[in-house]
């Protein structure tokens, strides 16, 4: 799969949700988004990369972890939002340096369960506010 800006694998976003994302990124001045092939992210349905962090995200079970992968002195941190349903969810953060993650899911109740067919949009970084990436996916398994 190539490296595209806000690239989401398997999320079925029509070619306007692609552009209002892109032209969203381009107003806040965001960084490029990686999302790496199947086999890189072999049992996830969503897999994405920028400066200091990965974030994966598996739908059934509404599973969200956040991994520091950067010894950059900054946490990485993922914010779950459902923008359909106009919800802040949480914020997960992986505190414990480079190789550490933190890890959510619909099991632990509340916030953490995320609503069926509805678009969760995922804002995350790990270079201490030098930038932030923001994705978004149907969250329909």
């Amino acid at each position: 799969m190539t490296t595209a800006p806000l690239a989401a694998k398997r999320t079925g976003l029509g070619r306007r949700a692609a552009a209002a994302l892109l032209g969203a990124a381009a107003l806040t001045g965001m960084a490029t988004v990686t999302a790496p092939s199947a086999g890189a992210a072999a049992g996830w349905d969503h897999t994405y990369s920028g400066t200091g962090v990965k974030v994966y995200v598996e739908e059934r079970g509404d599973i969200v972890r956040v991994c520091d992968t950067s010894a950059n002195g900054h946490s990485a941190w993922v914010a779950v939002m459902d923008n359909d349903n106009n919800i802040d969810h949480y914020k997960l953060k992986a505190a414990g340096g480079k190789g550490s993650c933190a890890t959510n899911r619909a099991s632990e109740g509340g916030r953490h369960n995320l609503a069926e067919y509805s678009r969760i949009a995922l804002n995350f970084e790990g270079k201490g506010g030098n930038g932030s990436y923001y994705v978004s996916f149907v969250n329909d398994h």
